[in-house]
């Protein structure tokens, strides 16, 4: 700029300064000054066109936001601005008009109750047959865990589970409930197999979880072995073994968990889990899934066939409805599972008829023994604990006639507590702090 100015005044002037002469005492060379001039001058309406271009996507970026209710990271804008207004942008760029906009994304934050829960005994689990082995095919790992969320002005505690498709990352079942049972897991699982049951059914399917007392409950795994389903947890302690769904977890939290706060009931908190869900499925665009809705990656994978506008010049309204390809080619797939869940039902049927009476008898005998010895156990602590607390009961009695007989000075100075570790009369009172 202060070489323009320089010019301009030497032009107006005639001092005899030549244009290197300005270059050489500013400290200029002349090809950037050029350069810098064409930008500036902008005959071409280059830069004014820029300008409107940035502003245009600047826009487009704040359309996004108001769709999704929340900021989210470079990739994920660069996904929406492709499958939502056709414009193909790399992720420098995204990366440069968020920092020109100054919008920050929402990260993930640390969950203030992780690693707390466990269960008793680490032999109780079952194995780990994923390894992190997360992407085998659609339907074949079926993630699950529960997280914590609040609502209300009293921050009240709710707990959701859900079940997802590993690979496609389809959230397929869930549930809202104000406490954290069995009957949690059961409901989420039961919403997972009146929708997708027979698309899961038709493959050897994983259900993988973490060592919660939930999944370990007779219950839940009677469950899943009449449905045909194998079992596997993660390794006690690593969290990832179960990464995808902790990560799921993550995000949604960071996306909706400010919202969820302002819900004044439980009933709420479930219609707007609902409608998170739905969205997640079926509109959330997804780097890692070539761009589409788990939703739709799920059909691109099993058929193969990438949702498009038009194919070689056909128009993708003319050709039939993909889901309904996906529905025919599981009809075969139904009739199989059908067929297989009556003879297992038969099967069942046979093994009662073939169970004898005695050995319904001797089963409930050992139910019976069992429970007596825990009574037993029980009685054999209450009384060493009575003969316990006769005996520290007796000192009590000592410490009085030990007391009644002290010279004032003692007594005085028994008004300190630490003095009483002095006088072996009053040492009772090391076998009683526990109490308290």
């Amino acid at each position: 700029m202060m070489v323009y100015s320089l010019i301009a005044e030497e032009e107006r002037k005639k001092n005899g300064y030549s244009k290197s002469a300005c270059f050489r005492m500013i400290g200029v060379s002349s090809s950037g000054y050029y350069s810098w001039l064409k930008r500036y001058e902008d005959k071409d309406g280059k830069r004014a066109q820029k300008k409107k271009e940035l502003q245009d996507i600047q826009e487009k970026f704040r359309q996004i936001i108001r769709k999704l209710g929340f900021v989210p990271g470079k990739r994920t804008f660069r996904m929406h601005m492709w499958r939502d207004h056709g414009i193909k942008i790399s992720i420098k760029k995204c990366a440069r008009i968020m920092k020109i906009m100054n919008l920050i994304p929402n990260r993930p934050k640390k969950d203030a109750y992780k690693g707390q829960a466990t269960h008793y005994h680490e032999c109780c689990a079952k194995h780990n047959l994923v390894t992190q082995n997360f992407k085998i095919g659609p339907r074949r790992i079926i993630l699950t865990d529960i997280t914590y969320l609040y609502y209300g002005a009293d921050r009240t505690p709710c707990y959701l589970c859900a079940f997802k498709d590993a690979f496609t990352n389809e959230i397929l079942g869930y549930h809202v409930d104000s406490r954290m049972k069995v009957d949690l897991v059961k409901a989420a699982y039961e919403k997972m197999m009146a929708q997708y049951g027979d698309q899961i059914k038709t493959t050897e399917c994983l259900v993988h979880s973490d060592q919660g007392s939930q999944y370990l409950a007779t219950d839940f795994q009677r469950i899943l072995s009449d449905d045909g389903f194998i079992q596997s947890m993660s390794d006690r302690g690593n969290s990832q073994d179960n990464a995808p769904m902790e990560s799921f977890f993550g995000r949604m939290k960071t996306e909706a968990l400010d919202i969820i706060a302002l819900c004044p009931d439980l009933s709420t908190v479930r219609e707007l889990i609902d409608g998170y869900m739905d969205e997640y499925n079926h509109q959330r665009y997804q780097y890692s899934l070539a761009g589409l809705t788990p939703a739709e990656f799920y059909i691109y994978s099993t058929t193969g066939i990438y949702p498009l506008d038009n194919y070689f010049g056909v128009t993708s309204r003319e050709l039939m409805s993909v889901s309904k390809l996906v529905e025919a080619r599981l009809n075969k797939a139904r009739e199989k599972a059908a067929k297989a869940r009556e003879a297992a039902r038969k099967k069942r049927e046979e093994r009662a008829l073939l169970t004898s009476v005695p050995g319904i008898i001797a089963r409930d005998q050992r139910i019976l023994r069992r429970e007596k010895r825990k009574w037993e156990e029980s009685k054999e602590i209450a009384e060493r604990q009575m003969e316990k607390l006769d005996k520290v009961y007796e000192g009590t009695k000592r410490a009085i006639r030990f007391y009644e007989g002290c010279p004032p000075e003692i007594k005085e100075s028994l008004r300190n507590p630490n003095n009483w570790n002095q006088y072996p009369e009053l040492g009772y009172v090391n076998e009683i702090g526990d109490l308290y």
